[in-house]
């Protein structure tokens, strides 16, 4: 069992970051479940990625599921145990952006709109998938790392509820992380600044921005991130080296939480 390679279910993979994490995993020989939406969705007012339409190589499980409902994280989780004969790492790189008014101003619904497609996804995926991770073959391979924000260190103005569900986030992993300690489960997540991606689209659109691109005047190094730079994070949280993290908030952000 020492050669056998990590399987990983990414939660969030039809496409950018989730994407690239998926397409890097594969590119590393190792088996990989892409998880997203099973048919178009534009519950957050613009389209999000739905498994059927991702840009995925062949050897890549695709499973199509909702995470925000219970049922169908448990099919998902089941589905690829099958497809991938067990589960030792988990990614969770799903969410989604609302906003462009005052947080006073924000309607109810649209504050649970950003904690579903956030905060209930990253909880079902765990509930989901630990059971799985628990029975790995390999446990110094079993992770759990998610893509949280800088925004949930910070507060962001006309993002509120969105600022609020990844605050959300990193309280629910710094708890995940002390509950499994003691069985040597690492928990983790990345805090991508201004990436690259269909919801740094949406990011400029509700700012009113004429361009995504403007939001490189924001981050000290004056650039926007790529998708595979969040992925090489990942990969590296995955790995041997980060065998001795927990708890870690790994800011790929070119500065804009500092």
């Amino acid at each position: 069992m020492a050669d056998r390679a990590p399987s990983v279910a990414v939660i969030g993979a039809a496409r950018g970051m989730g994407r690239a994490t998926a397409l890097r995993l594969v590119g590393l020989g190792r088996r990989v479940g892409a998880i997203d939406l099973d048919s178009p969705c534009s519950d957050l007012g613009y389209q999000l990625g739905n498994i059927a339409e991702a840009e995925l190589p062949e050897e890549v499980e695709r499973i199509g599921a909702d995470l925000r409902d219970p049922a169908q994280a448990e099919r998902a989780a089941l589905l690829a145990e099958r497809a991938l004969g067990g589960v030792d790492q988990l990614v969770v790189a799903a969410g989604g952006i609302v906003g462009g008014r005052p947080l006073a101003e924000t309607p109810a619904q649209e504050l649970h709109l950003a904690l579903e497609f956030n905060l209930v996804v990253l909880h079902n995926a765990v509930r989901a998938f630990l059971p799985l991770l628990r029975r790995s073959p390999e446990p110094a391979s079993r992770r759990i790392v998610a893509v949280v924000s800088v925004a949930g260190g910070k507060g962001l103005w006309g993002l509120g509820a969105y600022a609020a569900a990844k605050h959300g986030m990193v309280g629910y992993l710094r708890t995940l992380a002390i509950e499994l300690a003691e069985e040597r489960i690492g928990v983790n997540w990345v805090s991508p600044g201004s990436t690259r991606t269909a919801m740094l689209d949406r990011s400029a659109a509700l700012y009113g921005l004429a361009s995504a691109e403007e939001f490189k005047e924001h981050q000290p190094f004056g650039r926007l991130i790529e998708p595979g730079e969040i992925a090489a994070a990942i990969e590296f949280l995955l790995s041997a080296g980060a065998a001795g993290m927990t708890g870690v908030d790994l800011r790929v952000d070119a500065g804009l939480g500092l």
